[in-house]
């Protein structure tokens, strides 16, 4: 390359030449260099696209695959929660069921009681009646005599003894009533004066001294349903007085206390005691040590006692056995 230049002087030229070997040389160096560079890049740029692509593609593919797991899952899950529910409904049914058969073998026990009861209470309330009777003939007397003011006394003996009668064929009439009934407080002197209505007289027709609470071990309150209280003290007492009606000194006694927060009643008898050959199956439906027993009653009342959330267990005090 030649390059001129003119000087101040007359006809002079400055000419200046560059040879160009080495500067296209270096040229085509940059050329190769930035060729290389941008071929690289572009490769990298294509190689990056077709990774970024590769794993759009792979997610894709993951994606579907969990969208299809989660159906299958989501079905499954499903169909379990389904029989779940079936098996929940019918084991509510079935419990329903039990239930119900309980509460009629229950039913059952307190109408075969009342057989054994009957006595008893047809004397209770013979006494009020045979009062009654005498009580209207001298009310008669008074008034034929001009005496009204003690008529009128022994008409309110009428109707107090009335009240009596009614009292007790009520209590009759709970005790038989079908259903179980609601539980919550009862009064527990309430409970243990239905029992004696229904069994005291058969306890003095024998004999037996029997023993209940009074005062104020017997003014507490649990939870339970009354009638079914009831249920299971005639059961006890009738067990009891079974196992003593024999001896010449025969007892029963019932006791009330406290232990912490719960109410213990303990029904104890002096009687020969528990055949050791039943003591471990006591409470088994059909374990019986009477020749006429169905073995149903112990059974039951302890059922009845778990359901009021409390317990019936056999303990020995010294050598008489009792319930508690």
């Amino acid at each position: 390359m030649t390059v001129s230049l003119p000087v101040p002087i007359a006809g002079w030229h400055l000419v200046h030449m560059e040879p160009l070997d080495a500067a296209l040389r270096s040229a085509a160096v940059r050329t190769r260099s930035a060729t290389t560079i941008a071929a690289l890049a572009t490769i990298a740029a294509m190689l990056g696209a077709w990774w970024l692509h590769q794993r759009r593609k792979r997610n894709a593919g993951a994606r579907a695959e969990l969208e299809a797991e989660v159906a299958r899952r989501t079905a499954e899950l499903s169909a379990t929660a389904d029989r779940l529910q079936i098996e929940v409904e019918q084991r509510e049914a079935a419990d329903q069921r039990f239930r119900q058969a309980r509460e009629e073998l229950a039913h059952a026990n307190r109408v075969g009681s009342i057989g054994t009861i009957t006595a008893s209470v047809a004397h209770e309330i013979n006494q009020p009646v045979a009062a009654i009777r005498t009580f209207a003939d001298n009310a008669a007397a008074f008034l034929a005599r001009d005496e009204p003011a003690r008529a009128a006394t022994n008409l309110q003996a009428i109707v107090e003894l009335t009240s009596r009668i009614g009292t007790i064929t009520a209590g009759l009439r709970r005790y038989a009533r079908r259903g179980a009934g609601s539980i919550g407080p009862v009064a527990l002197d309430a409970a243990i004066d239905g029992v004696r209505l229904l069994i005291g007289d058969r306890f003095r027709a024998k004999g037996v001294t029997l023993d209940l609470p009074s005062g104020p071990e017997a003014r507490l309150t649990v939870i339970a349903g009354r009638v079914r209280l009831e249920q299971v003290l005639v059961n006890l007492l009738q067990n009891a007085l079974d196992a003593v009606a024999e001896r010449p000194d025969a007892r029963v006694d019932v006791t009330v206390g406290r232990k912490g927060r719960d109410v213990v009643l303990t029904v104890a008898d002096n009687g020969p005691g528990i055949d050791p050959g039943i003591a471990d199956d006591l409470f088994t439906p059909f374990a019986t040590s009477k020749t006429d027993g169905l073995g149903l009653g112990l059974g039951i009342a302890r059922d009845i006692m778990t359901e009021f959330g409390g317990t019936l267990d056999l303990v020995l005090l010294h050598e008489a056995p009792s319930f508690a």
